[in-house]
Parts: structure tokens; sequence; C-alpha cells
């Protein structure tokens, strides 16, 4: 997992972002600024909750399985925390190697890094099946498995032996490879397409103005001067001291409002309704089908598919020997 981490470079993004964290550690230690025992206790709590580890007998066995303490998630969170006010720390020099071999593979546990790694490999293998059904192996680009040897080896933090690192680079390599080839064959211009239309509902972008009123009554009298005086929308929210936000979004992001605004022509006016911002009214300027004109889109049409082309080849050959 760790050589395959190491192949995507993500092992490398690792150790930056730990190095980052251990360094704002420092300057909040220099300057008094540690997160605070509540804070803290806080987001221990969280955490415990979010693995089901109510318990505290479950939550130290849990730690000693993977051969973690209490300070090692403390540490991860509290490097959390001042990562999120790092604005307000003072550039710092980057921790010494030990330090971030020390600490890296508790960061790589809590962090999700290690469970995220394996799954990915565990695709990576059944795209290597995949591709075997599909007519055999393609051969690696010449060298990789050299250049990811020599990637590895520039990874000290990772513990790797170069011998390990030899005697599996092309294994991994040819992995890494096979996940890249599978992803070219599967994605094609007829299955996005079938995809795209697969989700001309919950896919489709809106672009909308939006006012907020402080009360339901306000709302309603500017909805009818729009309706009935043909108002514009900026008019009314200068004369409620409000201000007209344009808002875009997918229909999947705004789940609970992608049907009305579905359901209302560009140009119509929507509501008043009733929502945490006060009363809101809303005239719909764009509303656009999924295409492969959107980035976002396409990209998100050749995820499914590579997922869905996946699956069949991942189902009831992955056997899980713990939890990372």
């Amino acid at each position: 997992m760790v050589l395959a981490a190491i192949g995507w470079g993500e092992w490398q993004l690792l150790e930056r972002s730990l190095a980052e964290g251990l360094a704002y550690a420092d300057a909040a230690e220099d300057r008094s600024e540690q997160p605070d025992a509540e804070s803290l206790h806080a987001a221990v709590v969280a955490f415990r909750r979010a693995r089901g580890l109510v318990a505290g007998d479950d939550y130290l066995a849990w730690l000693s399985e993977r051969s973690l303490s209490p300070a090692d998630v403390e540490a991860h969170l509290a490097r959390a925390q001042l990562r999120g006010r790092r604005a307000d720390l003072v550039e710092t020099a980057r921790p010494d190697a030990e330090r971030i071999t020390l600490a890296i593979r508790a960061e790589a546990i809590l962090g999700g890094h290690l469970r995220g790694w394996a799954e990915r490999l565990a695709r990576c293998a059944a795209a290597a099946r995949g591709l075997a059904v599909g007519g055999g192996e393609p051969p690696g680009p010449a060298g990789a498995d050299v250049a990811l040897t020599d990637a590895a080896l520039r990874c000290p933090s990772s513990g790797l032996t170069e011998d390990g690192v030899r005697a599996r680079s092309a294994t991994v390599t040819a992995l890494l490879e096979a996940e890249r080839e599978f992803c070219d064959r599967v994605v094609t211009g007829e299955r996005i397409e079938r995809c795209l239309g697969a989700h001309g509902l919950d896919w489709q972008r809106f672009v909308w103005e939006e006012v907020a009123f402080t009360s339901e009554g306000a709302a309603r009298e500017a909805t009818l001067w729009i309706r009935e005086d043909g108002t514009e929308l900026a008019e009314v929210a200068g004369l409620a001291r409000s201000a007209v936000e344009t808002r875009k979004a997918y229909a999947y992001d705004e789940p609970e409002l992608a049907g009305l605004l579905a359901a209302t022509a560009p140009g119509e006016l929507l509501g008043p309704l009733a929502g945490d911002r006060g009363w809101r009214l809303l005239r719909v300027r764009e509303r656009t089908p999924p295409g492969v004109a959107d980035r976002v889109l396409l990209d998100r049409a050749r995820a499914e598919i590579v997922e869905d082309a996946l699956e069949r080849h991942l189902a009831g050959r992955v056997k899980r020997h713990g939890e990372l």
C-alpha cells in the first residue's frame, strides 16, 4: 500500500502535510496557542463516535490493535485544528526527517489514508482482472518500475527497505498501470453520453438570484410588487435593505431545492420559501442539462463508469483482515 501511495504521489503529499502540521504545532507551542482542552476533547469524542468507539475499553482496544495511543490521537487532532488556524501562525522551519518518520505511521492510520490506499489498491487489482478478461494485460511503460523504485528510495519516512522496494516495484507498477489502462478502455464516448442522459434530472445545473427577507409578510409583499407591478428583484431587495445574491449549484448539491428549481422556468419567480436565512425569493436564470461541455460532470460521469465497471471484478474478491 505504501509503495503504491508513493507511485500515486500521495505519500509525498502526506509527508508535506505532516511536516506542515508539526511546524504549526511548534509555532503554537512557542506562542502558547495550543488548542484549548475543551475543543480538543470534543474532537476526540467526535473521532470515537465516527468509529463506533463509545466505550472506553473499545477505544483503547482499537488503538492497541494499531500500536497507537490516546496521545497519538490527540496530537493528530490538535495538528488538524492548528492547521485550520494557519493564517495566524508565523512561518517556521521544516521539522527534521526523524520527527516526520516517527509520526507519519499514526498520521496515515488516523487520517484514513491507509484505508483509502487499501481500497484503491484493491481497485487496481480488480482492473488487472478486468483487463485479463478483456484480452490480456497491457505492457507497462518502459522503466516505470525503476522510476517507482527511485521515488520510494527518496521517501525514507516510509520505512520501506531497498530490498523490499526492489522486490515489489514491478508488481506494484503493473497494478498502477492496470488501473490507468482499464479506465482508458471502459470510458468511451458512448458510455459517457449514456451516463449523462441517465442523470438528466439530478445532474442539472442551476443559476438563480436570491433575496432573503426577515419576515414572511415582507417576502409576500415583495412577491406582489414583482408579479403585479413588474418591480425588479434588485429594487425590492434595496427597499428591504437586503442584497441580491447570485447562486449556482447542481441538483445533487441542493436536493431539497432541486425539484422546485427544475419545475420553474428561467425568468420566473420562486417563493417565498422558509429557511434558516429567513424567507427567500428566487428568480431562476439558467437551467442547464448535463452535457460533455461541463468538465465537472464529465469527470463525474467517468468516475461512475469506472466504478460500475470495476464493481463486477471486485465483488467477492476482497477480503478484509481487519480495519485500518
